[in-house]
């Protein structure tokens, strides 16, 4: 074994350690994997909302169901993030700059403790890039074909696939017979099925994962969230700053004039994947390009600009791995590499917040058992605690935004028609409506709740009076 395989070894056991010491997981999307997970394993004390990776969720929860915790969801993603690493070694020929560069990667430790379907995903993109760059040079069918099922894979594990796929199509298979382009779609949509299976057997519908996500993205996009505040724009710089210190050094070397020539379509790809994604900079992003980045900046580093690369990926690493090694013991409002600069100056050190909140729980069950619990005073403080709860001396958390839409008769969250506007007398017009409303199976009783829950602070909610305060939970009688 020689010395870059002990290197290897070694960075990678650090990576695992710190993966597992942390309690850090993830904020992003998190509680929804981890609680529909929790959901199909029979643990979770909630009724779920769907998250952009259902099947991933799905896929994982007899092993929630089999350990009992959420923790293994960590676990499995850690193992997909080291396939990579391996994967993108044996790729490039067993390369030691490419090895190096992967290990050393500021997104590799960035991503490292997170329950995330992006390392899953991020794993089958690069092998259908693998085969698709196969099939470039000898135009094999077989190689298009495995190309298009681990693409398809891809997209069912991460919705936000399909955009970059859609680039990597159009650069692709611009100059290609029609004809392969449409077997090439084909083997997308088979490598797809078993999210429109997942879909057609829980929701009756073979593409509502898609569908939900695709209108769920222009409605936000055009008209905001359905939360008071949120939007997917964002008026800061500072998410793109962030965004592109992560990004290589030397990525111009990509743009030089033979270098370029001689894979363009790799690198107009990745420039078109990158601007798409600066729209919506979230670091975690970025894996999922990261691999086929590598594969291609290695190609393109002389000796020195390779050492330099690796100083200043390693220094980028141990910033980003700060806020983690915080939180093997602590909680804080520096979650991660972003908040260290959005919360620049204000950072806090304090007690392990949940287990604080499961202290809370625990005592609360103890003295109320077997009763169902109102949670805000945000619509979905009830997952944090569904989340983190695994006793079964709670009958359900529902959230708050439920509770007000039934007080106030309502069921619908966002409503918005889209109509022609003729200028003419024609007798018709077209018109278009959609929105969001409560589930039509909803079985809660909502007017035997006579118990409710806030976090950190008091519950803004009339009818309800004040009983105790824990460590971190506020309690509330119906009155």
């Amino acid at each position: 074994m020689n010395k870059y395989n002990w290197i290897a070894i070694i960075i990678i056991f650090i990576l695992i350690l710190l993966s597992l010491l942390t309690q850090y997981s993830g904020h992003t999307d998190v509680q929804e994997y981890a609680g529909i997970a929790k959901f199909f394993s029979g643990q979770y004390k909630a009724d779920i909302r769907a998250s952009h990776s259902m099947l991933y969720s799905y896929m994982q929860a007899p092993l929630v169901y089999l350990f009992k915790s959420i923790f293994i969801m960590k676990i499995i993603s850690l193992i997909f993030l080291i396939l990579i690493i391996i994967s993108v070694y044996y790729i490039s020929g067993k390369d030691k700059k490419a090895l190096l560069l992967m290990l050393f990667s500021p997104i590799i430790w960035y991503s490292s403790p997170w329950i995330t379907p992006i390392s899953l995903a991020s794993l089958f993109f690069l092998w259908g890039y693998f085969f698709l760059n196969k099939y470039e040079k000898n135009n094999k069918l077989v190689s298009l074909i495995c190309s298009g099922l681990l693409f398809g894979l891809a997209w069912a594990f991460w919705n936000t696939t399909f955009y970059i796929l859609f680039f990597l199509t159009i650069v692709f298979f611009f100059n290609k017979k029609f004809s392969h382009l449409v077997l090439f779609i084909f083997s997308v949509v088979l490598g797809l099925m078993p999210l429109l299976l997942f879909d057609q057997i829980f929701y009756g519908l073979f593409f509502y994962s898609i569908l939900r996500h695709f209108f769920g993205v222009i409605i936000s996009s055009l008209y905001g969230g359905i939360y008071p505040g949120i939007s997917r724009a964002t008026s800061s710089f500072l998410p793109i700053i962030i965004f592109l210190l992560m990004m290589p050094a030397f990525f111009h070397n990509l743009l030089r004039k033979d270098f370029f020539k001689e894979n363009k379509k790799s690198i107009i790809f990745l420039i078109l994947t990158i601007l798409f994604l600066l729209g919506n900079s979230q670091i975690r992003y970025i894996l999922f390009f990261w691999p086929i980045l590598i594969l291609l900046l290695s190609k393109s580093l002389s000796e020195k600009q390779f050492k330099i690369q690796l100083i200043i990926f390693a220094v980028i690493s141990l910033i980003v791995i700060a806020p983690y090694l915080v939180q093997i013991k602590y909680s804080t409002n520096t979650l991660e590499f972003s908040s260290i600069f959005s919360n620049f100056g204000n950072w806090k050190l304090i007690e392990n917040e949940n287990k604080l909140i499961l202290q809370d729980l625990n005592q609360i069950e103890k003295e109320y058992p077997n009763q169902v619990f109102l949670v805000g005073n945000n619509p979905d403080d009830y997952e944090i605690l569904a989340f983190l709860y695994w006793g079964n001396k709670v009958k359900e958390f529902v959230s708050i935004q439920d509770y007000q839409l039934n007080l106030q008769g309502k069921e619908i969250l966002f409503f918005k028609t889209i109509e022609s506007s003729p200028k003419i007398k024609d007798r018709r017009q077209i018109f278009i409506s959609g929105g969001i409303k409560k589930s039509s199976i909803d079985n809660i009783n909502y007017d035997s709740i006579k118990l409710a829950i806030s976090l950190e602070k008091p519950l803004d909610l009339e009818g309800f009076e004040f009983i105790k305060k824990y460590n971190i939970l506020y309690l509330y009688q119906k009155l």
